[in-house]
């Protein structure tokens, strides 16, 4: 009986660690768009050259879009890293408690997010 406990347990513990992972995933994929949408700004900056110059404001919304999309990666990290560790304490007390606030969270950051980005492109085009 005590066998099957501790593959419980183990089981628990591995889809904890799963579920990190894909956040972490998500985290490095957060941070490497925002440093391309940074970046991108500077390219057309340079492409552009004295003869058509890229506008002012597209230069200066990437480098904002792409600063708050790496800092969002962070807080993400730091986020999954903070919800790994308490789940894999209420794992090891037998007391789980499942919350979806970082799921929630980061949907609704998504979706506005994403709605702001629509604006600009339709403002800008």
């Amino acid at each position: 009986m005590a066998e099957d406990g501790g593959r419980a347990n183990l089981r628990d513990h591995l889809a904890n660690e799963r579920t990190f992972l894909a956040w972490v995933r998500t985290s490095v994929t957060l941070i490497a768009l925002g440093f391309v949408v940074a970046k991108f700004g500077i390219l057309l900056r340079e492409i552009g050259g004295t003869q058509a110059p890229a506008p002012v404001l597209t230069a200066r919304a990437g480098a904002f879009v792409g600063v708050a999309l790496v800092a969002g990666g962070c807080a993400t990290a730091l986020l999954a890293m903070s919800r790994f560790l308490r789940l894999r304490q209420e794992i090891e007390r037998g007391k789980f408690a499942y919350s979806p606030a970082l799921d929630i969270a980061i949907g609704a950051i998504i979706t506005v997010a994403s709605v702001v980005l629509a604006v600009y492109i339709v403002v800008t085009s």
